[in-house]
């Protein structure tokens, strides 16, 4: 393992403990037990290229974990299991998964490079239903829009209800899914 690559685990460690927000070249340092001009040896680009690893490792992670949850299935059972598995990933990496939702891969070919794995994964399972390539961006927009938003509020216990969160994102994911399959219906 190289030094920049224990510097970038350290940090992921670093977020899903104490919040990506909180990730400084100072906290950094001070975590490693070295002075902060040493981290410019391995990031030039100081904590906006650590960061900007942080969102490779995060997209690059999400990608085979899609892709493991979704083999095999296709449909709606394709969906589903990439809606729990990007929920899932947001429980065991929390403060990767908060760099990752603000992440826009249209603003950069660096950004649209590290995205494309997950959309291949998820274009792949859209196929199968055979939406039209407009359908399949709405489709992305609200599945997305749904589990990211659902998972960062979770995580940042928003919800205090009796019900299980367990029970209230399957019925969330169920009743879009639903919705999504009806509103193909009344397009084709």
């Amino acid at each position: 393992m190289t030094r920049k690559q224990e510097i970038i685990d350290v940090c992921i460690e670093m977020i899903d403990k104490e919040g990506f927000l909180n990730l400084s070249i100072k906290t950094i340092a001070e975590r490693l037990g070295i002075k902060p001009p040493s981290l410019y040896k391995h990031f030039q680009g100081g904590l906006d290229e650590i960061k900007e690893a942080i969102k490779v490792y995060g997209w690059n992670s999400i990608d085979i974990k899609i892709a493991k949850s979704a083999v095999g299935k296709s449909r709606e059972d394709g969906l589903k299991a990439m809606c729990y598995a990007l929920r899932e990933f947001a429980h065991e990496h929390p403060g990767v998964f908060e760099a990752i939702c603000w992440h826009n891969s249209y603003t950069s070919e660096l950004n649209h490079e590290i995205t494309k794995g997950v959309i291949s994964s998820l274009y792949s399972i859209l196929d199968s239903l055979g939406f039209s390539e407009a359908v399949k961006m709405h489709v992305l927009r609200s599945l997305r829009g749904f589990v990211e938003g659902f998972s960062m509020l979770e995580l940042h216990g928003s919800f205090g209800d009796e019900i299980t969160l367990d029970e209230s994102f399957a019925y969330g994911v169920d009743a879009l899914i639903t919705g999504i399959m009806k509103g193909q219906e009344n397009v084709g």
